[in-house]
């Protein structure tokens, strides 16, 4: 049996980890660092990839940096933390508005169109 812990307990589990750790080079070494955090305050909490990620892309002490690649997928929200994204436009020679991009409006996440990410990387930044 598994427990889902609150959001409150999840930040403080990042920042556990994060001051024991300083970075995390991949997604999932991430997770299992506030796995093992969450662990030390309940045997049965657990949590997913996504819940983490977004939890520590919101966080606002954590700087995450995103590998990107060229793909077919469109994205409606932010792939780091679910937030909304604001179109990047641009005039054209002939003096139209295409959109040449993507920004979140909560994390600072850019990409170009059709650009998917592939790793992430966290840093602590306080």
């Amino acid at each position: 049996m598994y427990r889902i812990p609150k959001e409150e307990e999840v930040r403080q589990a990042i920042f556990k980890a994060f001051r024991r750790h300083n970075s995390f080079s991949s997604l999932n070494k991430l997770r299992e660092a506030i796995i093992e955090e969450l662990k030390k305050m309940n045997e049965e909490y657990t949590i997913s990839m996504r819940r983490a990620r977004i939890l520590t892309a919101r966080a606002g002490f954590v700087k995450v940096e995103v590998k990107k690649k060229h793909g077919r997928k469109k994205i409606d929200r932010c792939p780091v933390c679910d937030g909304k994204l604001r179109e990047i436009r641009n005039l054209s020679l002939l003096g139209k508005e295409t959109v040449i991009g993507y920004k979140c409006e909560l994390c600072k996440y850019k990409s170009k169109i059709n650009e998917v990410p592939i790793r992430y990387t966290f840093y602590l930044t306080k």
